[in-house]
């Protein structure tokens, strides 16, 4: 093609969107193609965790998520790269799924003891159901702990932002001392961290049966050394 055909295509195109109603209709017809990805994506993602509860992970292929799912390898290909990456997907969903729930059980009325406990057990109650449910797979993946790990890492940043707002309207009270920001943020973190952790010993290697129990009296504990 030469320059100067170059330069009209890209003349016409300016043209096109120029027109504002030519314009309005690409923006929609981007929208829907959007929308119709996104959603093919879901119904793969949602067919493929009955698949990864079904057969754990090691037996699991691109295949069997295919036929699971009544798309094309091609069409499943175009979303995921491998078998990897859509379990990635489902991890993702199902820690935003936990994240949801728990975070009902906060309320701004409560103390910081109060919402944390709450907010902590109902995300580990949750946590313990899926846990149940794609019991094969996480046998699977117990071989291997930090492939594990980077599976929960999902939603760290808003589980994060959470506990940092329960701590500023804790201080705001007068429930315990006053904090720097980046003290604030600091101990946000150090809180989803060690929760976190303790979230892992409970998943990964069945401790803590008396979790919740656990789990209040070391929640006690520091609120009690924020005073």
């Amino acid at each position: 093609m030469s320059d100067i055909m170059e330069v009209k295509i890209v003349k016409k195109y300016v043209q096109l969107l120029n027109d504002d109603g030519i314009f309005r209709h690409f923006l929609y017809v981007c929208r829907v193609m959007t929308m119709q990805q996104e959603n093919i994506r879901e119904e793969i993602i949602l067919s493929s965790m009955k698949v990864f509860e079904t057969y754990g992970f090691t037996r699991v292929s691109m295949q069997d998520i295919s036929k699971a799912c009544g798309k094309g390898r091609s069409t499943l290909y175009y979303y995921f790269t491998n078998k990897m990456d859509v379990f990635d997907a489902i991890a993702e969903c199902l820690c935003l799924q936990v994240f949801n729930v728990a975070k009902e059980s906060y309320s701004p009325t409560a103390s910081l003891e109060e919402n944390l406990v709450s907010f902590l057990r109902a995300k580990l109650r949750q946590i313990n159901l899926i846990t149940k449910r794609f019991h094969l797979a996480f046998d699977d993946m117990k071989s291997d702990p930090a492939l594990m790990v980077s599976k929960t890492r999902h939603m760290l940043d808003d589980e994060i932002k959470l506990i940092r707002e329960m701590i500023q309207i804790a201080i705001a009270k007068g429930e315990i001392k006053f904090l720097e920001e980046k003290d604030i943020l600091f101990l946000a973190e150090m809180l989803v961290t060690t929760s976190r952790c303790f979230e892992q010993e409970v998943l990964l290697f069945d401790r803590f049966p008396d979790f919740e129990a656990r789990l209040a009296w070391l929640t006690n504990i520091c609120v009690k050394g924020l005073r």
